[in-house]
């Protein structure tokens, strides 16, 4: 058995600029523990989390007034198995960012080392420390195997890889994974595909593979620094989160990785991030391998918390390019690396009308059970036409809505959650793909991009300290284009192609309803390492038949330090 100790004291500790990868299992103990404490202690709609974010939620009310904190001292009673699940949950996290709380001189003891070199830790195959750098090396593994309705062939997934995170000098942390991967996917996933110009959604262009399949890479890698006690740098490729919901209206993981500079500034109650990114202008040429095009994006994110519950955020964002009608591209705008102006400002002064959006989010606990959260994004609105509810095209934005339910009904970690998202026809798209909310042929932000309302229901229940079941029941109307009208769906068509200037409504173009259930039971044999059975239902029913889709699939697999996909589209 591990004996973890917590050592409270004024001591130099590892890990303040690595981060954890989006979707991991960690989020959504994180999530339980932010809900059920009474001050929101750290900004979650600010992700992918900093580590050291464990330390400032998660051990603080559990710390005792002297020196060590002991997990084995934490044992099942006759409140059934609840403390052996959440002791659990709180030695994962634990071994998940050991850094955070071990100095040098101290390290975790594992028993179940391997040949005295490996799982030294048990999150970490192999792990090395000193007083000036420490490192964690881990392999990847995604295998899964499965079938279709769609066909009888065999669907798989197989990714293999390597991720390594470190420190120097408890200044510097870095972080790399790479991945390579082959695939059959569900019908449902490859109609994506080709409609995207051969990109895998969430990830990049793919190449063949034999008769069916789909060859691709995916690497990510950053490095981060302190400028000061609480100004953070991040340089390096990989996806952000913006948002406390299962999706982002403001900024999500829905598309590829890409390359981006992070500023985190926070300080008292406040956090304030400003990225400035390189995105793909992907273009149907860039299959056989064609340069792709540069467009960028600069974001400023405010979050308050503004009392011990209550949690508010403020941001506005711009897409651009800089390509002259000679097809040369001139970089990033200079003028948007301000980091506090107000972007409408710049492109005033700049006499170029970027697409700049702004908007909020929010977030309430009470009552130590549930979480109300939000998202408000403005593209583009003039009052007048808003208040005549005339319809008109322009006024364009998006919404979201949702509740948090932990230890729903006195079962405890029975966890659901509700959430309703939509966006007028029209919204995130421009003149150009060079300004559209778009990066690598996919959307910035919702996977349906514009035009759509969408309920999903989701439920997670720990049924044992190592078994979890999970399901999201996806229910969505939206309005897809053909290749000669624009009602607003396809957010990288030229927004003044539209329709009708008035009476727009959402849903309108070819109406369709999808249905989609994702059922998920997971057994964590070790430290990140899971075994997995996965159920997906997936109905389209639209107004023509040729986007009728009806599909059913079962698969098991095998996930080791890999973050299980969410193909929920």
């Amino acid at each position: 058995m591990m004996i973890l100790f917590y050592v409270v004291c004024n001591k130099n500790l590892f890990g303040q600029n690595t981060y954890v990868p989006l979707n991991g299992y960690t989020y959504h103990l994180m999530d339980r523990i932010n809900i059920s404490l009474d001050t929101i202690s750290f900004h979650s709609s600010v992700k992918p989390y900093n580590r050291l974010v464990f330390d400032s939620l998660y051990y603080k009310p559990h710390r005792y007034e002297g020196h060590v904190y002991n997990f084995d001292e934490i044992s099942p009673s006759s409140e059934g198995n609840k403390p052996l699940k959440e002791s659990t949950n709180r030695i994962y996290l634990f071994e998940n960012s050991t850094e955070i709380y071990f100095t040098p001189e101290e390290s975790p003891i594992n028993d179940g080392m391997l040949l005295n070199y490996f799982y030294k830790e048990p999150a970490s195959f192999y792990a090395f420390t000193n007083e000036a750098f420490f490192i964690k090396v881990n392999p990847v593994l995604y295998t899964e195997f499965g079938f279709s309705s769609d066909t009888s062939e065999l669907k798989f997934l197989n990714s293999r890889g390597i991720e390594l995170r470190g420190g120097i000098d408890n200044k510097v942390g870095f972080y790399f994974y790479a991945a390579d991967n082959q695939a059959k996917l569900p019908d449902y996933i490859n109609d994506r595909i080709e409609n995207s110009s051969s990109v895998l959604p969430g990830e990049g262009r793919v190449k063949p593979f034999k008769e069916t399949g789909v060859d691709y890479l995916t690497a990510r890698g950053y490095i981060g620094f302190n400028v000061t006690k609480h100004i953070a740098v991040q340089f390096g490729q990989d996806k952000i989160f913006i948002g406390d919901g299962i999706r982002s209206m403001i900024w999500s993981d829905n598309s590829k990785d890409f390359l981006f500079l992070k500023l985190n500034t926070n300080v008292w109650r406040i956090n304030y991030q400003n990225i400035f990114a390189e995105l793909a202008n992907y273009k149907p040429i860039n299959i056989n391998d064609g340069p792709i095009e540069k467009k960028y994006a600069a974001m400023h994110h405010l979050s308050v918390n503004i009392t011990d519950d209550i949690n508010i955020g403020l941001f506005e964002s711009v897409v651009f390019d800089r390509i002259d009608s000679s097809g040369n591209n001139s970089g990033f705008e200079l003028q948007y690396l301000n980091p506090i102006i107000f972007y409408r400002s710049v492109e005033s002064g700049l006499g170029s009308p970027d697409n700049v959006l702004l908007g909020a989010n929010w977030k309430w606990n009470f009552l130590h059970r549930f979480s109300f959260y939000g998202q408000f994004v403005l593209d583009e609105f003039i009052f007048d036409e808003f208040i005549k509810s005339s319809g008109w095209w322009g006024n364009k934005n998006a919404l979201q809505l949702g509740l948090k339910y932990i230890d729903a009904f006195s079962i405890n970690y029975l966890d659901l959650q509700y959430e309703f998202n939509t966006a007028r026809p029209y919204t995130y798209a421009y003149e150009d793909n060079g300004s559209s909310y778009t990066h690598y042929s996919q959307a910035i932000a919702h996977p349906l991009g514009a035009n759509f309302k969408e309920n999903i229901f989701s439920a997670w229940y720990q049924i044992t300290p190592k078994i979890v079941l999970q399901d999201n029941f996806i229910s969505a109307v939206y309005g897809s284009d053909t290749s000669d009208s624009n009602w607003g769906s396809n957010i990288f068509s030229n927004y003044n192609t539209y329709e009708q200037e008035y009476d727009n409504t959402i849903a309108q173009g070819i109406k369709n309803n999808l249905l989609l259930n994702d059922f998920v039971i997971s057994w964590q044999f070790w430290h990140n390492m899971f075994l997995e059975g996965r159920c997906i239902y997936r109905k389209n029913d639209a107004a023509l038949n040729q986007f009728d889709i009806d599909e059913l699939y079962f698969g098991i697999g095998i996930r080791i330090n890999a973050v299980m996909s969410r193909n929920y589209y």
